[in-house]
Formats: structure tokens, sequence, C-alpha cells
């Protein structure tokens, strides 16, 4: 494409050049420019005009105003869009040319789609199919139908916009329109998104639309593609996805210079950046598309709503309100935009048949009053409909400050729960080391000197006996004292991690089964040593209490969380009938420390105990 627009514009150089192949190339040229750089297609729409308007040629001087006005709309300049559309219709009109005229009201759909002016925009763009369909323009006809689906997609009527769609699919691939293809997956996508929630099927449609724009050269709907894709992830909580693709949006959308589009990724990063906690920069960014693009009323509520939040959460109370009288201030002049039109339409329609009927002046004024009226009943259902959004929007504001407190309570007893849990390692590796250190190294020299002291004494037949049994006790108590240091601060466990230590623990004591599963990536110090305790505690209170034959340990460990089930074949307990004992208790706020859970199944065949943590991203090595 940029080879056949820099051909183009060498024409232009020609002196030679006839006048009407001048205006032709300026044409193009505008035409060409239209989805990249609005200034130069309006440049080469007015240089067209200003040289059109030597000749008598209607049509092309009809065209360069109809190519000006899309340019203008496509930049988000929707009063000159407005009049040069308007310009080109009323040529078209008098001089009677059918196609141009349907043309033209397609462009007038697409502006008034983008300030928001759906039921107009339907009414433009049903003027314009019928001629095409007339015209069996299969091509363009699938185009105008994509166009109403995404009307009635943005008024979320999605079975009506479904219908559209697939209309326009069925045309675009009997004409090989890759690119009216790649409009209806875009729409396809984000209905999809919306309606059945599955982000497979939405993301597969935005990635096929974002490859065939690509192939097409259409950079401005090559953006809207990448921006769909962000909001997919954005969507599903990908935050990871979404923010490099938005950002991605965005540069491309200020290469292209186009507002609307600017704004558009402005705003999905904003959303990004609210829904990660990142207040700062979704400020920043809804203050961007003010300076950008203000016109479209669903952007100015997204940007608003926002600026609310954020400012909310970093304390911010004088700028929370003046932003919550700017969201009031954009829901009233939306909510009155329909009353206004349907007032003027009155107005306009009163006036031209006073003119031609006076006979029906009163019933006519009659007619009005009634408008009036119900127009007025809509202001005031909008007025109350705005009250109870905004009492909602207080209520909500206050369980977000009473969610925060709690939060913040929450997260200081995790902090106090966790001090705790190092301090109690802490302590419990010093003692371990102090009696394999010390006292296990003064028994063993003690079991070293007997049998010196032995041979160098006689001893009598009785004290023999005596001696070796003491010698035995002596042993047991050496590896008495090596299992207790092991089981307070287990080598295996700091070396190997909990697969090697807990195999080692249940393999010690019959009738213990040990099953691992998942991967076996080492885990947090603190959150191996809290699971480790927390089975040795389980599994110690099966084999005292429960009386239990068999007893059986699971562990899970996925890439999000990780599980354990200690599970006995013991007499049970009644959980309404026995309180928990400290043991029990001790894992509970182990467990809750980490924000886990703990699931207690007990019956006169056993007792089940599952417990389950959430890993945080990064916390496996």
């Amino acid at each position: 494409m940029a080879q056949s627009i820099d051909s183009l514009e060498q024409l232009l150089q020609d002196k030679s050049l006839p006048t009407s192949e001048r205006i032709n190339l300026y044409d193009d040229l505008s035409w060409a420019y239209m989805n990249s750089d609005m200034q130069k297609s309006v440049a080469y729409g007015k240089k067209g005009l200003e040289l059109v308007s030597q000749t008598t040629d209607e049509h092309m001087r009809a065209t360069f105003y109809r190519n000006i006005g899309v340019a203008y709309y496509m930049g988000s300049v929707y009063d000159s869009a407005a009049t040069y559309l308007g310009n080109a219709l009323a040529i078209v009109e008098r001089i009677g040319e059918e196609r141009l005229e349907a043309v033209i009201h397609a462009a007038y759909g697409n502006l008034y789609q983008k300030q928001g002016l759906y039921r107009e925009s339907i009414e433009s763009y049903l003027k314009a199919v019928g001629y095409f369909e007339r015209e069996k323009n299969l091509r363009e006809t699938g185009k105008l139908y994509a166009n109403i689906g995404g009307i009635y997609q943005m008024m979320i009527n999605y079975d009506q916009a479904l219908l559209y769609f697939g209309k326009a699919r069925e045309l675009a691939e009997q004409t090989d329109d890759k690119e009216g293809l790649a409009g209806v997956y875009t729409s396809l996508s984000d209905i999809y998104l919306y309606k059945d929630k599955t982000k497979a099927q939405s993301l597969h449609y935005a990635e096929e639309a974002l490859r065939l724009f690509r192939e097409s050269g259409n950079m401005h709907s090559e953006n809207i593609a990448l921006q769909t894709i962000a909001k997919i992830h954005h969507h599903h909580d990908d935050y990871a996805n979404a923010l490099p693709i938005a950002e991605e949006a965005l540069r491309r959308a200020n290469e292209l210079g186009f507002p609307n589009l600017i704004a558009h990724s402005l705003i999905i990063l904003s959303n990004i950046h609210l829904y990660q906690g990142h207040y700062d920069q979704c400020v920043e960014h809804a203050m961007k598309v003010l300076d950008n693009d203000s016109t479209d009323t669903n952007v100015l509520r997204n940007v608003y709503a926002n600026l609310i939040r954020a400012h909310a959460h970093l304390g911010h109370a004088d700028l929370t309100s003046l932003y919550l009288d700017h969201y009031r201030d954009v829901l009233d002049r939306y909510s009155s935009q329909d009353y206004q039109k349907a007032v003027s339409a009155l107005e306009v329609k009163y006036e031209a048949e006073k003119k031609e009927l006076k006979i029906y002046t009163l019933e006519r004024q009659r007619r009005l009053y009634a408008w009036l009226g119900i127009a007025g009943a809509i202001i005031l259902l909008c007025g109350l409909a705005f009250a109870v959004v905004r009492y909602r929007l207080a209520v909500s504001q206050r369980k977000l400050a009473e969610k925060e407190a709690i939060r913040l309570q929450q997260e200081k007893q995790l902090v106090a729960a966790q001090a705790a849990l190092d301090s109690e390692a802490a302590e419990r590796s010093r003692l371990a080391k102090d009696l394999h250190d010390g006292l296990g190294s003064m028994l063993s020299v003690v079991k070293l000197n007997l049998p010196q002291m032995k041979s160098g004494t006689v001893m009598g037949t009785i004290d023999v006996p005596r001696f070796q049994k003491a010698l035995g006790m002596l042993d047991d108590s050496i590896q008495e004292l090596r299992r207790v240091a092991h089981h307070m601060m287990p080598e295996s466990l700091m070396r190997y991690g909990l697969k090697a230590s807990l195999s080692d623990f249940c393999g010690a004591i019959p009738g213990v089964d040990f099953h691992y599963f998942g991967n076996e990536g080492r885990l947090p110090e603190q959150l191996e040593i809290l699971i480790y305790r927390c089975i040795h505690e389980l599994v110690n209170n099966a084999l005292k209490h429960a009386e239990a034959t068999h007893i059986n340990v699971q562990f899970v460990q996925e890439p999000d969380r990780v599980s354990f089930t200690v599970q006995d074949d013991g007499i049970g307990f009644d959980q309404q009938m026995v309180t928990e004992g400290m043991g029990l208790r001790n894992i509970r706020q182990r467990v809750a420390a980490f924000q886990g859970n703990m699931d207690i199944y007990s019956s006169e065949h056993g007792t089940e105990i599952h417990v389950e943590l959430e890993l945080k991203p990064n916390e496996q090595v």
C-alpha cells in the first residue's frame, strides 16, 4: 500500500497531467490515507474539492465532500464531518445519483454510531442497504449488515446482532471480502466475551481479525482488533497479557493520530491499572483520554467512573467528589439526548406541516404537548434512576471501605502470625541444634568412655548384665534424642524439601502410607515448615487419639496451590459434641495465617482432614 501511495504522489508532480486525471489522483489519495493519516486525507480531499470546483463535475464534487466528511469522523471531528456529509448529500439528491447517495447514507450511519446516536445510525444504514440489495451488490450489503449488527451489539441486543453478523459473514465469505470478514470476527469476539463468557472462542475470533486486518493493511481496524484482544485478557484477569497488548495498541494509535483510537486505548489501560490496584497510573491514563477525545459519551462515563474509584482508593476526597459531579453531568446529558432529539424532530415536522396543512394545527399542537409530557416523564424517571445509581455508588464505596479495613486487619494478623511462626521455627532450629550437637555429643562421649571403664575394672557376674543394659539404654537415648532433634527441624526438609522429609517421617511409622502428586519445586521455607508441622501433628493425633491402624497421607503440589490430606481408619469423633484440642486449633491458626482453608470430615469409620493453600505467582522455586 505504501508503494502505491508513493507512486500516486509522484504522479502529481507531473505538471502536464490533465485536470480530470489529477482530480482522480486526489480522490484516490484522499481515500488511501483514510485509515492511516486523517490530516493527509483531509488535505488531499480539499485540494481535489478546490480543483473540481473549477469544473461542472457535480459527482466528483460530492465525492470529495464525502471523503472529507469520512476522514473527519474517523478522526473524531464530528461537527466538521456532519457539515461535509450534509453538503455531499444535498448535491446527490439534486443530481439524482442513487449509488453515491447510498454511500453517503452509510457514512452518516458510521458518524451517528461514533456519536452514540444508535437509532439514527440504523435508519441511515437501512437506507443504504435498500439500494445495494436492489443492485445485488453482495460485498457492500454484507458490510452494512455488519454495521447494523454492531449497533445492536452496542445496545446489548446480542440475538439481533448475531442475526445480522451471520448474514454479513455469509456474504463476506461468498465475495472473499477478507477485511469485511475480519470486521465480523472482531464483533463476534466481543459478543462471545460478554454473552457466553468464553475466553478461548472470543480470543480466537479477535486473533483471526487481527491477522486479516494486517494482511489487508488496514491499520485503523488492526488497532481496534488489538484493543479487543487486550480487553479479552483484561476481562479474564489475565493482566500479564492484557497490559503489553494495550500498550502496543496505544503506541500504534498515537502513530496513526486518530483521537478516538487513542482514547479507547487509553481507557483500556486505565481499566487494567484500576483492577490491578495501580491507582496513580489509572488516573494518569484516564486524564489523557480527556485530552484526546471527550466526545464519546460511553468513554466519558468510563473515564469518570475510573477517576472516582481511583481517587477514592487514594484517599482524595475532594477529587472523588469533583469527578462524581462530572459523572452525574455526563449521565444527565446522556439521558436527555433522546428527549432533545425528539423535541427537535417534532418542531421541524410541525413547522413543515403547518405550511402545507394549516387545518391540522391544533391537532399537531396537542400531539406535541403529549410528546413533551412523555419526554418530561422520561426525564423524571432518568432523574430517579440517577438518584438510585448515586445511592448504590455511595453504598458500594462504604462497602469497599469496610472491606479495605477488614483486609488491613487481616494483613496485621497475618504479619503477627507469620512472625510467630518464624520465631517458632528459629527456636525449634536452635533447640534441635543444641540437642544434636550438645547433648547428643555428650551422650556419645559417655558411650565411648563406658567400655574403657569396663576394661579396667573387674565386674561381678551380676553387674555385667546391668552394664550391658545401661549401654543399651544409652544407645536408645541417643537414638531418641536424634529422632526428637530431627523432627524438631528435619535436616532432609532443609536440604531436599517436603517430599523427602515427609517420606522419611511417614516411612518411619508402621501403618502410615505417603503419596506425593505434582511437581517437586521448592516452596518458601516458612510454608514448607508449616506443612511439615501440620502433617506431623495430624499423624501424631491419629496415632494417639483415634486408635488408627492405618493412616494415609496425600500431598498435591500444583502451580497455583498446594493441598494435603491426612486420612485414618480410627474411631472418629462428633464435631458438634467434641471441642477441638490445642493441636487442631494450632493447625487452624497456622493455616489461616497463610490464607488457607482446613476442612474436617469425621465419622465412626475414621477421620479425614484436608488443608488447601493458595500460592502466589513465582512462589515456587
